[in-house]
Order: structure tokens, then C-alpha cells, then sequence
């Protein structure tokens, strides 16, 4: 076995270098990156639909989506979680089955169930891979600031800074709690004054925003005008005038009693 060797090493020594170089070849053309494009046979269906309440969006949005969904062709599994305005379905499809047809399937069906579905509803379907993943997380804690004011901070001091790094592409923002203003009713005082919730929900939608009126010219100067009819505080909500004619100002306070709750 020696003599081989020995009588041969010219040849082997050549193989060897072959062999070699072919190795550093392909390395030098290996595609290599942090998340390969790897799909998963698994869809993901969000519905966004404001602020509906969890039992009223469960049969609304998600009952109907699921049942539509369930007639796509490699389906196996289903699974949803609903919370207040919005539902997450992931739809797992067989290992052997195109994911690309598949999204297709589910759009469809989407489509045909869609006249069944709340008209402001949103929906978002999207194939799963690495790349739509979180890659880091971070948690923001206090002793002192409540969820509330968490929630402000990360998403007005810290996610700025953090899509300003390089190669950061989207920062989500999960948890906290968002400050509410609910509006307790008082039917007796409706009635009375001849107010509707429809009344109350238009003069509500009249306000809180900022408008532009164009420029205006003075002596070769421009100036913007801006119209502002944002919301600050309680009291600017609470005198949010409700109803104005010739016999009074109704103002919302008068018909209701104001809540701040986190949501």
C-alpha cells in the first residue's frame, strides 16, 4: 500500500491541487446570507378593523374569514387569536403544495366572502419567511412612568433613533397601552335636547385636525395659514360644542361624563 503511494504521488499530488481549487472555486461563488430565502408552507391573514370590540370582531371578521379560508385547497391546520380591532389567522398549508398558489387560493376566497365582512375592515395576507421575522427585541420598564407614557416613549423618542441605524428596516412597536377618552351617555339629557349619537359622533369627527388654508400675501410676503382644531386636554374635549342653534350651546360635557381608561 506503501509503493502506491510512493509510485503514484505525482498523479495524487495533482488530484489533490484539483481538488483543492475546486473547493476554493465554489466557496468564492457560495451565496451566503444571514436569512436565506426559506419558505415556510404557512400563511398569515391580518384584519384590521379600528376599534371593534373582541366579541362583535370574533363574529364579524374572524368567523367569516375562517370559513372562507377553510375552502382552500392543502389546507391543514387553522389558527386564530382576536383582540379588540383586529385578528390574526395562520393558515398551514401542506409541505408539498405551491405557497405561492396557495396565497392566491386564500385571496380568492377573500374576495368572494368580502360583501360578508364590515366595509372599513382591512386585510393584510402575507406568505411567512425569515425575513419578515423579528430579528431583536428590547423591553422598555419604569417604576415610575405607567404603561401609557411607555408606550409614548418608545414610539416617539426611541423608534426614531433606532430606524436611523444602519440596515434597520422597521421597528414595531408591541404592548403598552394607549390613552382613551370614553364617553358615558346620558339618555335622559339626549332626549331632552334632541341629540343622536349620530350628532354627537359627526361633531366629533369635525374636529381634532389640522388643516391648511393656503398662503396668504402681504406687503411681498407669504404666510401660511393653518386652521387648528386639535384636542390638548380633557377640558377642550369636555366643551366640544355638540349642537349650536338659536336657543342654546350644547357642549359635550352637558350630555355625558368623560372616562380616561387605558386601552
Amino acid at each position: 500500500m506503501n509503493r502506491f503511494f510512493i509510485s503514484h504521488k505525482n498523479p495524487l499530488a495533482v488530484l489533490l491541487v484539483l481538488i483543492v481549487m475546486g473547493g476554493v472555486f465554489i466557496y468564492g461563488r457560495l451565496q451566503t446570507s444571514l436569512f436565506p430565502e426559506i419558505t415556510f408552507p404557512k400563511i398569515k391573514i391580518i384584519a384590521d378593523a379600528g376599534l371593534q370590540p373582541v366579541d362583535k370582531m370574533m363574529v364579524t371578521v374572524t368567523k367569516p374569514l375562517e370559513a372562507g379560508i377553510k375552502q382552500v385547497p392543502d389546507l391543514q391546520m387553522i389558527r386564530s387569536t382576536t383582540s379588540r380591532g383586529s385578528c390574526e389567522i395562520s393558515a398551514f398549508m401542506s409541505w408539498s403544495s405551491n405557497i405561492d398558489d396557495d396565497q392566491q387560493h386564500i385571496e380568492s376566497k377573500i374576495n368572494e366572502i368580502r360583501n360578508m365582512l364590515p366595509p372599513d375592515v382591512n386585510i393584510t395576507v402575507a406568505k411567512m419567511n425569515p425575513s419578515i421575522l423579528p430579528v431583536m427585541g428590547y423591553t422598555v420598564e419604569s417604576n415610575d412612568k405607567s404603561p401609557i407614557e411607555l408606550k409614548q416613549l418608545a414610539t416617539y423618542t426611541i423608534k426614531p433613533f433606532l430606524s436611523q441605524v444602519e440596515g434597520v428596516s422597521e421597528v414595531r412597536i408591541t404592548g403598552g397601552r394607549t390613552k382613551e377618552y370614553w364617553l358615558l351617555l346620558n339618555v335622559q339629557k339626549m332626549s331632552s335636547l334632541s341629540i343622536t349619537p349620530e350628532q354627537i359622533n359627526l361633531a366629533l369627527s369635525q374636529t381634532d385636525f389640522v388643516k391648511s388654508n393656503g398662503f396668504l400675501s402681504d406687503y411681498r410676503y407669504l404666510y401660511l395659514t393653518v386652521t387648528d382644531a386639535t384636542v390638548h386636554n380633557m377640558d377642550e374635549l369636555e366643551n366640544i360644542v355638540i349642537k349650536n342653534d338659536s336657543k342654546r350651546v350644547v357642549l359635550l360635557k352637558d350630555i355625558s361624563t368623560i372616562e380616561v381608561k387605558e386601552g
